[in-house]
């Protein structure tokens, strides 16, 4: 899980640095986030397959104007995935 939590904190600031991220994808992300970190929080659960889309679906909207943002999304997901969560 220490990895995962790395691999979440790179997401923040990756977040924080997105100087032009339109609202509704900052909402978005924000709000997957807290997600995961609820999922991660309570060792009972896991993401919903709808997170892991919302998730996806940021990823990809995002991958032209914000490099960066998406790859650190996509690390988040292959690290979700490694986990088994």
């Amino acid at each position: 899980m220490s990895e995962m939590r790395h691999t979440l904190s790179d997401l923040h600031d990756e977040l924080q640095q997105a100087q032009r991220l339109a609202p509704e994808d900052r909402v978005l992300l924000e709000t997957v986030l807290a997600d995961i970190h609820r999922v991660l929080d309570d060792a009972a659960g896991g993401p919903s397959a709808d997170r892991g889309d919302r998730l996806e679906g940021a990823a990809v909207k995002l991958e032209a104007g914000h490099p960066g943002l998406a790859g650190a999304i996509r690390a988040v997901l292959d690290a979700l995935a490694k986990a088994g969560i």
